[in-house]
């Protein structure tokens, strides 16, 4: 599952440079049609990217729920 969300993850990342990249270095952006490319792939980019905090987050916590009734 971690695996599955790190790719996407590396694939969001992507889509974010990309959509960056064509913001900075092309004129697309002075169209309508080439605002709706970049905002998309920003979007969906960082989108894609969100998950994988909050499962590290939650594989975190998993490993340490053992280790706190020891403690007492």
């Amino acid at each position: 599952m971690i695996k599955l969300v790190k790719v996407l993850h590396f694939v969001g990342l992507i889509m974010l440079l990309v959509g960056i990249g064509l913001y900075w270095q092309s004129d697309i952006g002075q169209q309508v049609s080439g605002m709706l490319v970049i905002a998309l792939l920003i979007g969906v980019g960082t989108l894609i990217m969100s998950p994988l905090p909050v499962a590290l987050v939650i594989e975190w916590a998993k490993k340490q729920s053992p280790n706190s009734g020891s403690k007492e």
